[in-house]
């Protein structure tokens, strides 16, 4: 999930994520936790429960068009193969993630992991931050996004929300997920400024769910450790500009 803009140093040897030796995956996640949890924003990868919950607003492939999905902050690829065990054929899955230890991983997963070998055509791997990532309007039907939001500053928030809305094709699907009790806890025990900060990111959170239809705040996986809350958004069915108020409620 690592989108630091600052990341350098030189990946370590590649483990496999497949068998008996995944948990590998766990381990390099707390190792990249602890140089930056900034940026990483969790000290374990997200469970497979969570991750197809994620990926549930992509379809099974029968019957359907071709689809266009972006992943953000692939971490060690929990997401990247929910996501692949539903791509079709015609389907491409871009995935985002800055930390070179992390695409190594996911690199050398594309093949030796069953589900991400046989998808390993349709996905490509984008090494660098979402910031410096283009994201053209109506270039996606789904975006799943593992950032962790309530590390970065309002504006910064704000501003991803804004590009990922406009990036959906009319009628897309955006899914984010957050930790269950992290913005009280971190309210309660943080400094004034940063929990100002936190209820800040949190109200942006909320005006974008009000305003693309997740009204009812998402739901939890419970199966996660620590529990976590999923969103799922939809972009509207005519386009909007997203930067202008007056224009949302207009679907």
């Amino acid at each position: 999930m690592n989108q630091s803009t600052t990341t350098t140093a030189t990946a370590p040897a590649i483990t496999s994520l497949t068998g008996p030796r995944r948990h590998n995956g766990a381990t390099a996640f707390l190792r990249e936790a602890t140089r930056s949890m900034y940026t990483t924003g969790a000290v374990a990868p997200s469970g497979s429960p969570l991750a197809r919950r994620l990926a549930e607003p992509l379809p099974a492939p029968s019957g359907r068009s071709p689809l266009r999905v972006l992943e953000v902050g692939a971490g060690t690829g929990t997401v990247t193969r929910a996501l692949a065990e539903r791509l079709g054929p015609g389907d491409r899955l871009d995935t985002v993630e800055l930390n070179p230890r992390f695409v190594q991983m996911l690199t050398e997963a594309l093949r030796t992991d069953p589900a991400l070998a046989a998808a390993s055509e349709r996905i490509r791997i984008i090494p660098k931050s979402i910031c410096h990532t283009p994201l053209p309007v109506n270039s996606y039907d789904v975006i799943v996004s593992c950032l962790p939001f309530m590390n970065f500053a309002p504006d910064m928030v704000r501003s991803l929300m804004e590009r990922y809305m406009a990036a959906l094709v009319p009628g897309g699907h955006l899914t984010f997920f957050g930790y269950l009790g992290t913005l009280s806890l971190r309210t309660l025990f943080a400094q004034r400024t940063e929990a100002a900060r936190y209820r800040a990111v949190a109200a942006v959170l909320a005006e974008f769910s009000a305003r693309y239809g997740d009204r009812d705040g998402g739901s939890v996986e419970w199966r996660n450790l620590p529990p976590a809350r999923v969103s799922h958004l939809r972009a509207p069915q005519r386009r909007v500009d997203v930067t202008d108020p007056d224009s949302f409620g207009q679907r």
